[in-house]
């Protein structure tokens, strides 16, 4: 446990040590988590990294929160299964059923399509709050720590 807490604990750091805005390092880490309930692996990156230089976030930053699940790995399985039955259950979807009589490659054929329309729905339901509420705690966080820090011309203005 203590490898997690100090992977948890240096990216925290480096993450709120960044020299932006309190709220271009916020918005980056609110993109990268939130690209991370995206369901396509390599595509949520490259995607949060656009969105990121777009609205000019910090993108060390966006990519911190992309990770940071990653951080804590065990967690993933849990994440799709949440997305999966949040988006499954808004759908009004029947719950999964085991193949029974059928081949398991026409049953997984036959349940690809309404679970990953309830794995985007439930990334999305899910992503936007998660985001939202990274936002204020990283924004917060990243103030304080340039409040206490600020020497000369260090600090950038706060927007």
């Amino acid at each position: 446990m203590r490898g997690v807490r100090g992977k948890l604990k240096v990216a925290w750091d480096r993450l709120i040590r960044q020299d932006a805005s309190p709220n271009a390092i916020a918005a980056g880490f609110a993109i990268g988590l939130f690209a991370t309930f995206y369901p396509f692996p390599v595509l949520d990156t490259l995607a949060a990294l656009a969105i990121a230089w777009c609205v000019r976030a910090n993108k060390a930053a966006c990519l911190i929160g992309n990770n940071f699940v990653l951080l804590i790995y065990p967690v993933i399985p849990l994440l799709l299964t949440a997305e999966v039955v949040t988006g499954r259950f808004l759908l009004r979807s029947p719950a999964i059923s085991p193949p029974g009589n059928a081949p398991l490659l026409a049953w997984v054929k036959h349940q690809t399509l309404p679970n990953l329309e309830a794995l985007v729905l439930g990334g999305l339901v899910l992503g936007i709050p998660s985001a939202l509420l990274s936002f204020w705690l990283v924004r917060a966080a990243a103030r304080k720590w340039q409040k206490r820090h600020a020497t000369g011309g260090f600090m950038r203005a706060a927007e």
